[in-house]
């Protein structure tokens, strides 16, 4: 797990109080849950991660059987989730299956092969990949090479949100995609408040964007057994990080939204489920990498920045 804390972040401390006491939780974290979770030294065939998943809302909304543990991811954000994991390392048994820009600024040689499907499988109207396509290109990507790991990262429950409550919303406060502005707003290029922002100040309900979460996560958990019916080989179904959605990191701050805030590190974004599935094993080989299509810098930062991380 990064322990990374730059001058900018030490500014902040100092200037407000409640960065005081955000450092104070960063640092015990730190030292009860050093490390983090190796994602890739486990035992499983298939890993289905649902980006941005709580550990609690998947306790208590999944159905699945399995044996359910919660632990502590080596990220708060995607791309450190990435960097504690993969960035450094190669793992040619293994195929990437992926809705998540941060994936583009992987070394091509990590992987066997990388499905980067936020390049070509993009939903213009949702400002995502939709779940249903990720399980079609899993499936498909699972036939084409069977001797081989799978990692298939939905974007669900992240926002932008799916379902009812998620249109709801996004249609009476006019913040398309949820994610058009960031939190950090010196950053943004409109002057209108990020979702993120507007629910941390009680302009939208905490409950409506907790409703919201819970919807597409039943949506994605409905596409997650879709894709269970077409795979072999024992499955782990987890997460990269956790999600705040409107709770107070303590009595004295501020409630928060998101994973976006570099200076929180607590427990809320860092445990994720951890539901190990049996099944036939499968037997798996390792090849060179084969090219993979990694996309513009444009392109990337486009979709990143539709997610809510630019």
């Amino acid at each position: 797990m990064s322990h990374r804390y730059n001058l900018k972040n030490l500014k902040k401390v100092m200037g407000k109080p409640e960065y005081i006491l955000w450092e104070a939780q960063r640092i015990l974290f730190n030292l009860r849950y050093e490390g983090g979770i190796d994602v890739m030294e486990q035992d499983w065939d298939n890993l289905l991660l649902l980006d941005a998943c709580r550990y609690d809302y998947f306790e208590e909304r999944c159905e699945f059987e399995g044996d359910l543990q919660s632990v502590i991811s080596r990220g708060g954000r995607s791309w450190e989730f990435m960097e504690g994991n993969f960035v450094g390392k190669t793992f040619h048994d293994t195929i990437y299956v992926t809705a998540n820009p941060h994936t583009g600024k992987l070394a091509d040689d990590v992987f066997h092969a990388v499905e980067p499907l936020y390049l070509e499988e993009w939903d213009d109207k949702n400002e995502t990949v939709l779940p249903e396509t990720v399980v079609e290109e899993a499936l498909a990507a699972h036939q084409r090479f069977p001797d081989k790991r799978l990692i298939v990262h939905f974007m669900q429950p992240h926002r932008p949100y799916l379902g009812p409550t998620g249109e709801e919303l996004r249609a009476k406060y006019d913040v398309r995609g949820f994610n058009r502005h960031v939190a950090n707003e010196e950053r943004s290029h409109d002057s209108r408040e990020s979702f993120s922002k507007m629910v941390e100040r009680g302009k939208i309900p905490a409950e409506k964007a907790q409703k919201a979460y819970s919807e597409t996560l039943d949506i994605v958990l409905e596409h997650v057994a879709e894709l269970l019916d077409g795979i072999d080989g024992k499955t782990v179904i987890s997460s990269d990080h956790g999600e705040l959605l409107g709770e107070r990191m303590n009595f004295l701050t501020n409630p928060k939204f998101g994973h976006s805030h570099d200076a929180i590190r607590n427990r809320t974004l860092y445990e994720v489920p951890w539901l190990e599935i049996e099944g036939d094993r499968r037997h798996i080989t390792e090849d060179e990498p084969v090219d993979t299509e990694s996309g513009s810098d444009e392109n990337l930062e486009d979709r990143l920045r539709a997610l809510g991380y630019k």
